[in-house]
């Protein structure tokens, strides 16, 4: 006995209607391995312009001076994307973030005591900072200074604006010199100007102090800036060339100005110890920076923790207020010293942040 056909329930597709279409996830995963890759490798590129090629080339120097926060924002983005549709691509993005949050922003840990000595000297805590001729609110590094209670402060464009904070030095001994001033709790003495020949300015001047470990030398430094030959660049102009040769001629000049003014710095053989710092206007890993003042030892590099931006610190149309992304202001030694601690204020009494140091100099007989 057969048993009675099954009845089909199936309900009939109509005519008019298409079959599933592509998964919407699959295409977004397409997406975010072919942008996670396209996104390391212009990590990889920019590492290598930022840290290598620097103000050697044009477009890697207009790079340089941009805010290197702005690189977080890709990989952060397809990291987030990668945990939603592509798990297995979050490392990838993690690895471009991470390289972008150390190398490239120019994050430092603290390392200090890797430059040697025996750190036998005196603990001596050391101030710099541009002063911007007193054009902003000076009370607010006056505030900073008595907390610090340095034995050495150093300031740039400090020929207008600076007897706001000038009760501060009474009964220190002191050099000012045009838009250099060097205070100190110990006696110092003028040696001599450098008058760099490249911008026909002063750069620096160079000081004696008598510390309590015996003497050393201060070479209070300001060089000229790169914002006026970056200025003149425009979004084409890697196709006109408008203001290439007005860059370009101001960076021969900077780096005419770099040599002179090293050459002054270590004139004295480094026979005595050298501290050199001030506003370099140049971050640390830059070409220009590295070729004339790589082999002294910057004091944040060694014992800093963070990025230690100190500019710009004035208001941006399109920038958070006293929110620096540039470390061009230093803090550097000769191998007589031992640097414990690196730190960078966080007041905007200038359009520079002030770098502080406690540093010891070593005995003659440890070196």
């Amino acid at each position: 006995m057969t048993s009675p056909p099954q009845q089909d329930t199936s309900v009939p597709v109509p005519s008019n209607q298409k079959g599933p279409t592509p998964s919407i996830t699959r295409l977004a995963g397409k997406f975010v391995v072919a942008a996670s890759l396209v996104d390391l490798v212009a990590v990889l590129a920019l590492l290598v312009l930022l840290c290598v090629v620097s103000e050697n080339w044009w477009p890697s120097l207009a790079l340089t001076y941009l805010p290197r926060v702005l690189y977080l924002l890709p990989p952060l983005f397809l990291m987030i994307a990668a945990a939603i549709v592509r798990r297995r691509w979050i490392w990838i993005n993690l690895f471009s973030l991470l390289l972008v949050v150390g190398p490239i922003m120019g994050l430092r840990l603290p390392i200090s005591g890797l430059n040697g000595g025996s750190g036998a000297g005196e603990l001596l805590t050391i101030v710099s900072c541009n002063i911007q001729g007193g054009g902003r609110d000076l009370t607010k590094i006056l505030a900073e200074l008595e907390e610090i209670q340095p034995d050495v402060v150093v300031l740039q464009e400090a020929n207008d604006g600076i007897k706001t904070i000038m009760p501060f030095f009474e009964g220190w001994s002191q050099v000012h010199k045009g838009e250099y001033f060097v205070a100190s709790r110990f006696p110092v003495k003028l040696r001599d100007i450098c008058r760099a020949e490249a911008f026909r300015r002063a750069t620096a001047i160079l000081c004696e102090v008598d510390g309590p470990d015996g003497p050393f030398l201060i070479c209070d430094v300001h060089l000229t800036t790169a914002r006026f030959g970056l200025s003149n660049l425009r979004l084409h102009s890697m196709a006109t060339g408008v203001g290439l040769d007005e860059l370009i001629g101001r960076q021969d000049l900077r780096a005419m100005e770099a040599l002179e003014t090293r050459s002054f710095a270590s004139q004295d053989g480094f026979k005595t110890p050298l501290l050199a710092m001030g506003d370099f206007n140049t971050p640390s890993s830059s070409s220009l920076f590295q070729t004339h003042w790589g082999d002294l030892s910057s004091a944040f590099d060694v014992a800093g923790f963070g990025y230690g931006y100190t500019s710009p610190c004035s208001d941006h149309g399109h920038w958070p207020s006293n929110t620096p992304w540039l470390r061009i202001d230093h803090i550097l030694c000769s191998r007589q010293w031992t640097v414990e601690r690196c730190w960078i204020g966080t007041s905007d009494g200038s359009d520079h942040r002030l770098i502080a140091a406690k540093m010891r100099m070593q005995p003659a007989q440890s070196l």
